[in-house]
C-alpha cells in the first residue's frame, strides 16, 4: 500500500505521585485515514501500556512491607527502653510510622515522652536530628514529626490528649515528594502541614531507632523515657494515603490487647 506523507509522533510521560499525564504531539502531512486510524490506535495502546505499568509500579509500593515491624506487646517501666540497630533501611526521607499506646502516665513537667523516634532531640548538629518520631508532649497530647540538617524542626501535635489508660493508635507520615506532613490518630487526621520544596529529614545520623525514651544518647543517663505500654510498631519507607491509613487502623483495632 502507498503511503504518502510524513507523520512524527511524539510522547512524553509525565509519572508523579498517583497520576500520569501524558502529552501528545501529533504532526501530519497528507495522512490517509488509514494511517490516522493506525496512529491513533498504536497511541491508544502505548498509553494503555504506561499505565498499566504505572499501576503496577504504584501497587508494589503499596505492597512493600514495612522496614521495622513489632507485633509483640512491650512494657515500658520509664527506664526500660528497646533498640532497632541503625542500617541504611531505616533512615527514611519519605515514611510512615504506626504505633498503638496505652499510658495513664502523667507527662506534666517533663519535656516529652518518647514512643518511638530515631536520632532523638539534643542538638541541631548535622547527623544528630530527628529524622522522624512520634512522642506525648507534657500535656500529654500526640506529637510528630522530624528535624531538618540545620535543625529546624517539622512537627506536628493533636488538640487532645490521650494519656487515658486507652489503647489509641498513632500514625505519623512524610512524603518528601508532595512535601506534606501528616498526623493521625485512631485513624483519623488531626493535623498537617506542608514543607518547602526541599526541606527533607536529616537522614545522616547512626542513631538507633528506640522505643520508649530519647534516641539521642549524651553524657549522663537517657531522658524522654516513656511508662506505659506499645504494639504493633511498624514503619514504612513511603508515605500512607489517608485511605491506607484508615484501613490499616481499621485493620488493627480488631486485634485483642
Amino acid at each position: 500500500m502507498n503511503r504518502e506523507g510524513i507523520s512524527t509522533i511524539t510522547t512524553t510521560i509525565i509519572i508523579g505521585s498517583g497520576f500520569a499525564v501524558l502529552l501528545l504531539f501529533l504532526f501530519y502531512v497528507g495522512l490517509t485515514t488509514w494511517e490516522r486510524e493506525k496512529g491513533v490506535e498504536n497511541y491508544n495502546n502505548s498509553f494503555l501500556n504506561h499505565i498499566q505499568i504505572f499501576a503496577q509500579a504504584q501497587q508494589e509500593e503499596n505492597n512493600k512491607p514495612p522496614v521495622i515491624k513489632n507485633s509483640k506487646i512491650i512494657d515500658f517501666s520509664g527506664v526500660n527502653y528497646a533498640d532497632v540497630v541503625n542500617s541504611r533501611d531505616i533512615n527514611l526521607n519519605s515514611f510512615t510510622v504506626s504505633a498503638w499506646f496505652n499510658t495513664n502516665m502523667n507527662v506534666t513537667g517533663r519535656d516529652v515522652a518518647f514512643l518511638i523516634n530515631k536520632g532523638g532531640f539534643g542538638t541541631d548538629r548535622p547527623g544528630f536530628n530527628l529524622n522522624y518520631g512520634v512522642w506525648l508532649n507534657n500535656r500529654e497530647q500526640v506529637s510528630g514529626g522530624f528535624e531538618a540538617s540545620n535543625g529546624d524542626d517539622y512537627f506536628l501535635t493533636s488538640q487532645d490528649s490521650y494519656s487515658d489508660g486507652i489503647w489509641h493508635n498513632a500514625i505519623l507520615t512524610f512524603d518528601d515528594k508532595l512535601h506534606l506532613l501528616n498526623l493521625y490518630v485512631d485513624g483519623l487526621q488531626v493535623a498537617t502541614n506542608s514543607t518547602k520544596i526541599g526541606i527533607t529529614p536529616d537522614t545522616s545520623g547512626k542513631q538507633p531507632v528506640r522505643l520508649g525514651a530519647n534516641s539521642f544518647e549524651n553524657k549522663g543517663p537517657i531522658n524522654g523515657n516513656y511508662t506505659g505500654q506499645l504494639d504493633d510498631i511498624q514503619v514504612w519507607d513511603y508515605a500512607f494515603t489517608k485511605e491506607q491509613v484508615a484501613g490499616l487502623f481499621d485493620t488493627e483495632s480488631k486485634i485483642a490487647r
